[in-house]
């Protein structure tokens, strides 16, 4: 029994590593804003199981009134409706990655859904968590918009339903469903990230975070396998199989990640490891304290806005404050706030030319700010940003990919 199951994970362990090598061999069908759209040839295996699963199953199970043609076509609309809203749950996750200045080279659709290759990772805990909930929170959105259609505008009558009413209403289930499996606690899922995120966050230590996550995820995964056996002994094989294939292929998944995070510790520490003193950029023109908030919006370049602003009082720099925060005062206030009343010195930090990526992240995390001043011996050489600390990471040299896929479905 025992050689049976190990047997079976090393089937489907090597099938997962298949999958992920074979991703760049995958079709391209178009790209949206930028991002290239792949479908993998493992993605007509689900067409055809999905597509069977509502044909004789789930839509006789639920409306008895349709002729066998009308399941069929509702089946086939509604696999294809499924996997529309898996490319607008990896949308949410690239859009989210874009936000946050990374880099996404793509997304694909396989057979457990799809998955979106970010390149780089994110810097801080907030960034993660956003960009692993963007997914399920599109999905849920999508989800609650269709039932709630469904259950202002269905039929009181069985004889009334269409199959138009069939396929919102099972869309809609579908994407809830899809939203509540990406949340459970199991790295490299959604709700793996997410949880990893906020241990993250309470830790500090991002290495921790990983190892409770991926733990979690393990029990997670054991879970689902003795649920998919479960269903089987209650007569759902298709479903049993496909709940338990799903949980084995996630946990192979988990086990690769990990294995990749334990070969990349020393790159990874070398890649935070470099002086800061070559991504210095100049000091942004400085902003007397007494201007109204109403009137930097005007003068400002979008450009500007989009960075951090140095504000200063006769000629001194007293902190910095961005765009976001300006954008954040309400419109009848802007008009007689001054930014000086907004600007916290708390954000005026400094560093040294010769300290390295890591600390000045670390330092940016500490005192909650998006740039520090780089001054040696008295002299201001300019500022470092978090955005150049980013970016310098991504371009890495020693590192030809270091895509992070964020999930697989």
């Amino acid at each position: 029994m025992n050689d049976s199951w190990c047997q079976g994970y090393k089937v489907v362990h090597q099938f997962s590593k298949e999958v992920n090598e074979r991703l760049r061999g995958s079709l391209k069908l178009f790209s949206i804003y930028g991002i290239p759209v792949d479908i993998n040839p493992t993605w007509l295996i689900a067409v055809v199981i999905i597509t069977w699963s509502l044909s004789t199953g789930a839509y006789p199970a639920f409306f008895q009134m349709w002729s066998p043609q009308q399941y069929w076509i509702a089946g086939i609309i509604t696999t294809f409706l499924l996997f529309a809203s898996v490319l607008a749950h990896e949308l949410g996750h690239s859009f989210a990655a874009l936000a946050q200045g990374l880099k996404v080279r793509g997304i694909t659709l396989l057979l457990f859904g799809g998955v979106s290759r970010i390149q780089g990772k994110a810097t801080r805990p907030r960034n993660e968590f956003l960009i692993a909930f963007a997914g399920p929170a599109v999905s849920l959105i999508i989800g609650l918009v269709l039932i709630v259609w469904w259950i202002k505008f269905h039929p009181s009558h069985e004889y009334m339903v269409t199959p138009l009413h069939g396929i919102i209403f099972f869309t809609g289930w579908m994407n809830i469903l899809v939203a509540g499996f990406n949340l459970l606690p199991g790295y490299p899922m959604d709700g793996g990230r997410v949880l990893r995120s906020v241990v993250w966050g309470f830790t500090g230590n991002t290495r921790f975070a990983s190892k409770v996550a991926l733990r979690v995820g393990r029990v997670v995964f054991y879970l689902l396998i003795g649920w998919g056996v479960w269903q089987i002994f209650n007569g759902d094989v298709i479903g049993g199989i496909w709940i338990g294939l799903i949980a084995w292929f996630l946990m192979s998944s988990a086990r690769n990640e990990q294995e990749e995070q334990d070969n990349s510790v020393v790159i990874e520490q070398d890649r935070l490891g470099f002086e800061i003193r070559n991504i210095i950029t100049p000091m942004p023109p400085m902003i007397e304290h007494d201007q109204l908030i109403s009137d930097i919006l005007i003068d400002l370049e979008l450009t500007q806005l989009m960075g951090s602003i140095p504000v200063s009082k006769d000629g001194e720099l007293r902190g910095f404050i961005t765009g976001a925060d300006l954008e954040r005062i309400p419109l009848e206030q802007r008009r007689e706030l001054a930014i000086g009343k907004i600007t916290r010195s708390e954000s005026l930090r400094f560093c040294s030319r010769f300290d390295s990526g890591r600390d000045v992240l670390h330092a940016m995390d500490k005192y909650g700010v998006m740039q520090l001043v780089v001054m040696d011996d008295g002299y201001v050489f300019g500022i470092v940003t978090r955005e150049g600390v980013t970016k310098a990471v991504q371009e890495f040299p020693y590192t030809t990919d270091i895509s992070q896929p964020t999930d697989q479905m």
